[in-house]
């Protein structure tokens, strides 16, 4: 840990040295208008969202449209936006951990393609599951808050803020969507307001160390000017009650993302997960950045500490309620 705060402070202090060499650009995408750092690589620095109304599947009624008509997107912006104010600073009865509008910052804008699912490829924009891979992956995470309760390790990694296991750069959280892009020569850094995590990604040929982690162990390079970060060596997590199953980590994924810079404020975005043990082919989502947080409808602002610890402040709690049910039932 005090290895990478030490790279951190030292990465911060190249970005004072070396402010933003940001170019004037029209945005159209042309490299010859790419902000670029002083050492000469595209800038992808900044502070990054990638909220929106967009689903990551094509919703089974819309199988056979692929982009929302402009009244459609407005249409659902608009019921978005009128579905938030009514919940706004209410909870379901009753509940003691269910989180209203006032907490979720998910977006409210749909993407400028309008497209009706950030998945891309396969066209169809659905998840292409191995059969039955789904079906097990819901039932495991039928259990989240249900139990059992005999360890601390019955209580998944996203339920205790530590990790959901992809790298929180992948979308679809409903809060917490923003992220900073810190560069040096050799190294790129991203931090995710979501679990503060931080990711330091070599640009150099330097090996792999095969050691599975949290979020994989990843490797950056340029193709032109897009950066190509591939992550393997993610660990093999069973307990990924919390998270949607597609995110569950495994030592058998390969994710590979994408960044361009496209525009002032700016990067297209593509990510493709590879699983053979549970999808049938590779699939290719693409989910646009944007350093104008309100055009997507979420807080605009800095990132903020990711103050969660319920889930281990809590497990005493946990433990001891589940120890006086079993104790209840016995006297029953």
């Amino acid at each position: 840990m005090s290895g990478r705060i030490v790279a951190v402070v030292g990465l911060m202090a190249v970005r004072l040295a070396f402010p933003f060499a940001v170019a004037a650009q029209s945005g159209d995408g042309d490299s010859r208008n790419t902000p670029r750092t002083p050492w000469g690589e595209p800038d992808l620095q900044g502070l990054w969202t990638s909220a929106t109304l967009t689903p990551l599947e094509r919703p089974e009624r819309q199988a056979a449209v692929n982009a929302l008509t402009d009244e459609e997107a407005a249409e659902l912006e608009q019921r978005s936006a009128e579905n938030r104010a009514a919940s706004d600073g209410k909870s379901a009865p009753g509940s003691v951990g269910g989180y209203n509008q006032v907490w979720l910052d998910a977006g409210t804008r749909v993407t400028d393609s309008r497209r009706t699912s950030l998945i891309v490829d396969p066209p169809e924009g659905v998840i292409p599951w191995v059969a039955g891979a789904e079906a097990v992956s819901n039932r495991e995470r039928a259990r989240y808050g249900v139990g059992p309760f005999d360890s601390y390790t019955d209580s998944d990694t996203g339920e205790r803020c530590i990790t959901d296991g992809l790298p929180n750069m992948v979308p679809l959280q409903p809060y917490n969507m923003n992220m900073q892009i810190l560069q040096t020569p050799g190294q790129v850094v991203m931090l995710h307001e979501m679990y503060h995590e931080l990711r330091v990604i070599p640009l150099d040929d330097r090996p792999l160390t095969g050691i599975g982690q949290w979020t994989g162990e990843a490797r950056g390079r340029w193709d032109g000017d897009t950066l190509v970060v591939e992550t393997i060596n993610f660990v093999d997590k069973p307990d990924a009650y919390w998270s949607a199953p597609w995110r569950k980590s495994r030592s058998t994924l390969r994710l590979v993302e994408r960044f361009t810079r496209v525009g002032q404020k700016s990067i297209a975005y593509t990510f493709t997960l590879e699983d053979p043990v549970v999808f049938a082919q590779p699939w290719t989502a693409s989910a646009p950045m944007t350093t104008d947080q309100a055009s997507r409808g979420v807080t605009s602002g800095q990132i903020w500490e990711y103050a969660c610890h319920e889930g281990n402040h809590a497990m005493v709690n946990i433990l001891s309620g589940s120890r006086a049910e079993e104790a209840q039932a016995q006297r029953d």
